[in-house]
């Protein structure tokens, strides 16, 4: 999916219907009409159909939802596929409204409907889907509440199980449109249609799993209104039209390393050396032009050439290995000519730690990004946070993020969007909530969700790959926004096109650093798709 995309909560949506009927006289009835058409073109460009002859089973509620699957069964009624039905959960009397228009439609062509209004009703068809080339699921539309039961609960339960495509219409039946989370149970589809503008559910997880490919279907209402919406009111999705125009520019023939960002990594202790490696290699993949690991001197020793592009800044260290706290003049000395800090990856939990991360957000201006062990340092004493450095990103996994809200992990998972602007308007920062759908938040409420990325980035050293990434991006002059943004758009873009081109096991965090060049070369030159 590509574009400048918003996604819109399920209430703006529906104010946006409104204003289509209403300012501009756009009949519900024709806005339902695109919808259900524009789901058809889904359908045969997927290529779900092969024959006139295959059976297409439409689950149907009594409101609009409803409304478009009467449509797209009207619509395969005229092409030719004459295995139509519709599952109508409500009595055909009780349809009212642009669907009713479209039902009855439907049937004056010669269209089946069968009634579902009892669990006897139900048994009787519950067999049939075995026989189905495609499911329909026009139950249950955006403005569900409360979790599915009863006959919508076993009606999703078998649909779950079915082993042909499913195409959702609006909205998986039983997912939340603004948070993801099923409903007690929500439908699994291979894709959904969605009208007009998305909503955050759709690509929130867990309700990206649930909607599968998302397809946004234009219906008619202007999608210059998407621009006038307050951007607090709306999330962001990244994708790569939105995020390539915020990368670095490519460097001029005349340029140099000196005008193109130093970023100083603190990161990689006894132990954990390789943390450092990946983060501080991965900000020269990303283009600064100068790159310093700062680390215990015992294990810089030991580090020594292993990639001969970095420089590294040896640390005092104690009896034990642990690097002792620099002064404020040394730390003053090491930060100079730098544009950027990362700090975290293997940095260690011990007291010297922590008052280094203090230090370096106290006294040092620059634009900075903390992962890992910072993070954990940060959730400890959070008092060492200064009030108001927005040029801060923190980039925490759920686990990082619930110790840092006082909560549980199932709780941020469970309001991955609210938890993401909770902590960023909390503390003045930018928030990279890191997992599937990463999340973005911004001092002032914004949000952002990731588009890009599998599960190939779920390996040691991948996150502090991101930490690299965002932190080169900063080295360069991108703002914290566009550095997050772009950051996390390219680290998920990796393990896009290592999955497309077969590599589908045994990547580790090495594999997906080696492909960062080629990778953001592909991204600045669309060669991506």
């Amino acid at each position: 999916m590509n574009g400048d995309i918003k996604l819109f909560t399920a209430a703006r949506m529906r104010a946006l219907d409104g204003r289509a009927i209403h300012e501009i006289g756009i009949p519900g009835v024709v806005l339902m009409e695109q919808a259900g058409r524009g789901a058809v073109r889904i359908i045969e460009e997927a290529g779900w159909l092969g024959s006139r002859d295959d059976a297409v089973l439409l689950f149907a509620g009594k409101g609009n939802n409803g409304g478009d699957a009467f449509v797209v069964a009207r619509v395969l009624l005229l092409a030719g596929f004459h295995r139509v039905k519709v599952a109508l959960t409500a009595s055909i009397v009780a349809i009212g409204g642009d669907a009713k228009i479209n039902l009855d439609a439907f049937i004056r062509l010669g269209g089946q409907v069968e009634e579902l209004l009892d669990e006897v009703a139900w048994q009787v068809l519950k067999p049939t889907l075995k026989t189905q080339k495609l499911l329909v699921d026009g139950l249950l539309g955006t403005g569900l509440n409360s979790d599915v039961r009863a006959l919508y609960a076993e009606i999703i339960a078998a649909i779950n199980q079915f082993s042909g495509p499913v195409l959702a219409l609006d909205i998986p039946s039983g997912l939340n449109a603004d948070s993801g989370l099923p409903l007690g149970n929500a439908v699994k589809a291979t894709a959904t249609a969605t009208f007009a503008f998305a909503m955050p559910g759709l690509f929130v997880y867990p309700g990206h799993e649930y909607a599968g490919r998302v397809e946004i279907v234009d219906i008619g209402i202007p999608k210059a209104w998407a621009d006038e919406e307050d951007d607090k009111s709306a999330a962001r999705l990244l994708t790569a039209d939105y995020c390539r125009p915020l990368l670095p520019q490519t460097p001029t023939e005349n340029g140099h390393k000196g005008n193109r960002g130093h970023l100083l990594t603190f990161a990689g202790g006894p132990g954990k050396a390789g943390a450092g490696l990946l983060a501080a290699g991965a900000g020269l993949h990303c283009g600064c032009g100068l790159s310093t690991l700062a680390l215990p001197t015992t294990v810089a020793a030991h580090l020594e050439g292993r990639n001969p592009a970095l420089m590294l800044a040896a640390l005092a260290e104690d009896s034990a290995g642990l690097m002792t706290l620099p002064t404020k003049a040394e730390l003053e000395n090491l930060c100079s000519g730098k544009t950027a800090l990362a700090i975290g990856p293997g940095l260690g939990l011990h007291e010297n730690s922590g008052e280094l991360v203090a230090s370096l957000l106290r006294d040092c201006a620059l634009p900075v990004v903390l992962d890992a062990d910072a993070l954990t340092l940060l959730a400890k004493s959070p008092e060492i946070m200064p009030k108001g450095r927005p040029q801060t990103i923190l980039t925490p996994h759920p686990g990082e993020m619930a110790r840092l809200l006082k909560c549980t992990s199932r709780d941020i998972q469970n309001s991955r969007l609210a938890s993401a602007r909770k902590l960023a308007l909390q503390w003045g920062v930018h928030v990279v909530l890191k997992g599937a759908g990463t999340v973005i938040a911004t001092p002032d409420g914004s949000l952002s969700i990731n588009s890009s990325g599998n599960y190939l980035l779920s390996t040691a050293g991948s996150g502090d790959l991101l930490t690299g990434i965002i932190g080169s991006f900063l080295a360069q002059g991108l703002a914290p926004l566009a550095a997050a943004q772009s950051g996390v758009f390219l680290h998920g873009l990796i393990a896009d096109r290592l999955l497309a081109a077969g590599f589908s096991h045994g990547v580790t965090a090495v594999e997906l650093g080696q492909a960062l060049p080629e990778t953001l070369s592909a991204l600045v030159c669309d060669l991506n798709g």
